[in-house]
């Protein structure tokens, strides 16, 4: 029992593993913005004409 172990490199202080890397989330979120405020724009033209 005291052998059992989830994985067999995973330890308490294994910070690295866990260190999360944000950047395609916010490069996601800018181009997404980006591309909703155009057709948004798009959308209101043809609306109104």
């Amino acid at each position: 029992m005291a052998a059992d172990q989830g994985h067999p490199t995973a330890t308490e202080m294994d910070y690295p593993a866990h260190n999360r890397n944000y950047a395609g989330f916010i490069k996601l979120l800018k181009y997404g913005t980006i591309a909703t405020v155009i057709v948004t724009a798009i959308v209101i033209y043809v609306i109104a004409n």
